[in-house]
């Protein structure tokens, strides 16, 4: 048998490539399809299946686009209704590919048509050797049930019942998930990207929680933020997301035309750096560093009806901002700065600008109550650690909670490094309309390493 594990960084997915003798199969591809279709010339097998353990919501998956590329099979659970050509796999129902035996099994509660596939290396034997879990069984905790609020006790039921169903398929079964730790798919997902179901029933909460209502009054409880892109995505899955091929690519623009479209209504992401972002952007622009989790928080903010326009430190960094802004479905990428900031500043257009501030001067200003400090990270970094008197509030809340933060003083943006509280700051300039918004740079990590005190 043979098996590839590809890690995606910043959505912490996880695919996989998995072969018998003549053919191979790819399980919950990533958009960008071309890594697959190396792999597999790389160990001389076709690509005859593809699996998708259910429809991913924190990015859109390329299997419509690999199926057309290599005329494989999608197997997707009946009960996702997926509206691409497909087969649609019924509970239990095994499938003999190659020299795999593959079972599926009906797992709903991360999503109602949550799925897991146990895969039997005939070569070796029937017994079970491995589970591609997608997000019903993660390693070290289960997939958040409440990502449909309507449904999310009903949902968090079905968790408790499905992972009953597995976790007896036999102790030495390794565990292959969809997602690690960074994903907002869990709230404790380990950094392991792989187990066994032996190690996870005596390590992993989700499998030792009993009886069920304590199960979904836990795992309904304290769950993190889910983005606004994961519906969205979610059916971009079930209809098939059109081929990267097919989009149209992006433009350069010169400056004077670059703001005339930012003016007229397209939105401009600014990927650089959080001090070049600071001394000088472009009215408007979203502070979207492609040093934090771009991809996650562009298709948390951005609005995905809208054209965008990219302001990049430089050309190379062209392909990782695409990358970024497809994973979640965000297609109409218009163009670009040409010349990017420097040709900006050159023409002598308007810039707008953001102060940012050291640790070491926010311990001072707050000493003198000089400021309003707001930390951007998620409720569960809050819990562990903040700095005292500060307001929580997670980076894309600054949409709806911006108008709170009145007064003289100025408002500060805190998070553990700068890139979110980029984000923060940017959407606070653009929607409050003042000026006296600051930027803490290297956040809690260098307040921390400091030596200051938190709570």
């Amino acid at each position: 048998m043979e098996f590839k594990q590809i890690y995606t960084p910043g959505l912490a997915h996880c695919s996989y490539v998995i072969g018998g003798k003549s053919a191979c199969i790819v399980v919950d591809p990533a958009r960008e399809v071309t890594q697959y279709v190396a792999i597999a010339k790389s160990l001389g097998l076709p690509i005859k299946g593809i699996i998708e353990t259910h429809l991913h919501a924190d990015f859109v998956s390329g299997h419509v686009e690999l199926a057309k590329m290599t005329g494989a099979t999608i197997f997707i659970s009946a009960q996702a209704k997926a509206e691409y050509e497909h087969y649609a796999v019924a509970d239990q129902e095994e499938i003999e590919f190659d020299t795999l035996k593959i079972k599926m099994v009906d797992t709903p509660g991360h999503t109602p048509e949550g799925s897991v596939f146990i895969v039997s290396d005939l070569e070796r034997g029937p017994e079970p050797a491995l589970v591609f879990s997608g997000d019903t069984l993660l390693v070290g905790d289960a997939g958040r049930p409440d990502l449909f609020p309507d449904i999310k006790d009903q949902l968090a039921a079905s968790l408790y019942q499905s992972l009953q169903k597995i976790k007896d398929i036999g102790d030495q079964v390794e565990v292959y998930p969809a997602h690690g730790a960074g994903s907002l798919c869990g709230r404790a997902l380990s950094s392991k990207l792989s187990s066994t179901m032996g190690t996870e029933k005596m390590y992993n909460e989700a499998l030792q929680i009993h009886p069920e209502d304590s199960f979904i009054n836990i795992f309904l409880e304290g769950m993190p933020e889910a983005p606004d892109h994961f519906s969205r995505c979610s059916e971009i899955n079930r209809k098939g997301a059109p081929s990267l091929s097919t989009l149209p690519k992006p433009v350069g623009y010169a400056p004077r035309e670059f703001l005339a479209l930012a003016e007229s209504g397209y939105i401009v992401v600014d990927t650089r750096d959080m001090l070049a972002f600071g001394a000088a952007h472009i009215p408007g622009a979203y502070g979207l560093s492609l040093k934090g989790n771009f991809a996650t928080f562009a298709g948390w903010v951005l609005p995905p009806d809208k054209p965008l326009l990219l302001v990049l430190d430089s050309a190379s960094d062209m392909a990782a901002a695409l990358k970024g802004l497809y994973s979640v479905g965000l297609d109409q990428v218009a163009g670009y700065l040409d010349g990017g900031m420097s040709a900006y500043a050159n023409s002598g257009l308007r810039t707008a600008r953001l102060e940012s501030i050291s640790v070491m001067e926010l311990h001072e200003r707050l000493a003198r109550n000089e400021l309003l400090l707001v930390d951007t990270r998620l409720k569960s970094e809050w819990d562990q650690a903040h700095i005292a008197n500060s307001v929580h509030a997670p980076a894309p809340d600054v949409r709806k909670r911006f108008a709170e933060w009145t007064g003289e003083r100025p408002v500060a943006f805190i998070c553990n490094t700068g890139n979110r509280s980029l984000l923060a700051s940017s959407l606070m300039l653009n929607l409050s309309g003042r000026k006296n918004i600051i930027n803490v740079i290297g956040g809690t990590s260098a307040w921390i390493a400091y030596g200051f005190p938190t709570v």
